[in-house]
C-alpha cells in the first residue's frame, strides 16, 4: 500500500503539471524569460537586447551603452551582439555603420578603465562629412569651429561628462578623365555663376573623419602633462585629430601621387 501511494504521488505533477511560480517569487525580469536565446518571436528580446536592458537600467551613459571607468570585459557586455574586428590591451574596435557611413568604433582603455571611444572612417570617402552632420544633429552648433586652408575641418564640444571632437579631413583627390572644366568667366559668367559646382570638373573629394568622446577627467590630466603626446595610444591620436591620413592624389593611368 505504500508503494501504491508513493508512486501516485509521484505521478501527480505529470498529471496536473508543477505548481506555477507567482511573478513576486522568481527574480528573472519581465523581459529574461526562460526561452531559446535563437527565438524568432518578435516579442522575445535577443541575448545582446537583454544584455543591453541590463545597463540601461537606472544608468545614464557617456558613450553607447557604456560609461568612463568601463572594464574592457563590460565594454564587451555592452557591445554584444557587435563582432569584435580588433582586440588589444588598450583598445577594443568593431565595425559599424553611422549614418550613412562606414566606420571603425574603437574603445580605447588605460589600467582597463576607460577612458575615449568614437568613430572613424575606414577608408577616405565622399560622404565622410555624414560624421560631422551627426555631431551638429545631436549636439548642436559647437563650442569651437574651426576651418583650415588645407580644407581640414574641427568642431569641439564641452560638457561636464565628456569632451566631444569632430574633425573632416580631405585626404584623397581623384581626378577622372574628363577633357574639360568650368571656368567661371565666360560669356554666361553673370548668368550661372551661382550654379557652377563648388569642386572642379573632374575633380572627385575623398575625405577621412573622426567623431570622438573623451573622459574630461582624463582630458583636463593631460594639461598637466609635459609631454602628452606619450599618454596617448595609437588610436586614441587618431580619434583626437592628433595624426591625420596622408593624402595623395590618384590619376588614372599614373596611379597615386603623395601629397
Amino acid at each position: 500500500m505504500k508503494n501504491l501511494t508513493f508512486c501516485f504521488l509521484a505521478l501527480l505533477p505529470l498529471l496536473f503539471g508543477c505548481a506555477p511560480i507567482h511573478p513576486s517569487q522568481s527574480n528573472i525580469p519581465a523581459w529574461d524569460e526562460r526561452i531559446p536565446l535563437n527565438s524568432d518571436s518578435s516579442e522575445t528580446p535577443s541575448l545582446s537586447k537583454r544584455l543591453s536592458n541590463i545597463f540601461s537600467e537606472g544608468s545614464n551613459y557617456h558613450f553607447r551603452k557604456v560609461r568612463w571607468g568601463f572594464s574592457r570585459e563590460r565594454v564587451e557586455l555592452a557591445e554584444a551582439g557587435n563582432t569584435i574586428f580588433e582586440r588589444k590591451d588598450n583598445a577594443l574596435v568593431y565595425k559599424v555603420k553611422l549614418n550613412g557611413v562606414y566606420c571603425r568604433l574603437i574603445y580605447t582603455f588605460k589600467d582597463n578603465r576607460l577612458r575615449t571611444a568614437g568613430y572613424m572612417t575606414i577608408t577616405p570617402i565622399p560622404n565622410a562629412d555624414n560624421l560631422i552632420k551627426e555631431a551638429v544633429d545631436k549636439h548642436g552648433m559647437p563650442e569651437t569651429n574651426l576651418k583650415y586652408l588645407d580644407g581640414l575641418q574641427e568642431m569641439v564640444w564641452k560638457t561636464p561628462e565628456k569632451v566631444i571632437f569632430c574633425n573632416l579631413s580631405p585626404t584623397i583627390e581623384k581626378r577622372t578623365s574628363t577633357a574639360y572644366n568650368y571656368s567661371h568667366r565666360g560669356l554666361l559668367r553673370d548668368v550661372v555663376r551661382n550654379e557652377l559646382p563648388d569642386q572642379e570638373a573632374g575633380k572627385i573629394q575623398y575625405w577621412d573623419g573622426a567623431y570622438a568622446h573623451v573622459d574630461p577627467a582624463f582630458f583636463n590630466q593631460l594639461h598637466e602633462v609635459n609631454l602628452p603626446l606619450s599618454e596617448l595610444s595609437f588610436y586614441e591620436k587618431q580619434l583626437m585629430g592628433v595624426i591625420l591620413r596622408r593624402g595623395g592624389t590618384i590619376i588614372p593611368g599614373v596611379g597615386t601621387i603623395p601629397n
